[in-house]
């Protein structure tokens, strides 16, 4: 007796930078299969989408028909380390202002 699970499965498109899988927002991938179908409607959603690499960091422009299914689950990047603050005036004291 053998146990056959479902592999998880998502909808995304290939980087163009690094060819990593970059998943899909929900609302572009339903407009997708909506727009399958032909009706008037559906051409004149658009058929371009920008999307962020999570690998790379690298942002793109996509066709809805490079939109393919992945197996396994999506993979989310780590999040760039917010810079540094950057201090403007001497912590020592007051700063000082401009003469006129």
């Amino acid at each position: 007796m053998t146990i056959e699970t479902e592999r998880p499965t998502f909808r995304g498109v290939v980087c163009l930078h690094c060819k990593e899988p970059i998943p899909v927002p929900a609302i572009v991938g339903n407009s997708q299969g909506s727009a399958s179908d032909g009706t008037e409607s559906s051409q004149r959603k658009s058929q371009v989408f920008n999307l962020r690499c999570p690998s790379c960091h690298k942002e793109k422009p996509y066709r809805t028909r490079e939109i393919l299914d992945f197996e396994g689950t999506p993979e989310t990047g780590m999040a760039p380390e917010p810079p540094a603050p950057v201090r403007w005036f001497p912590q020592d004291g007051i700063a000082r202002a401009a003469k006129a």
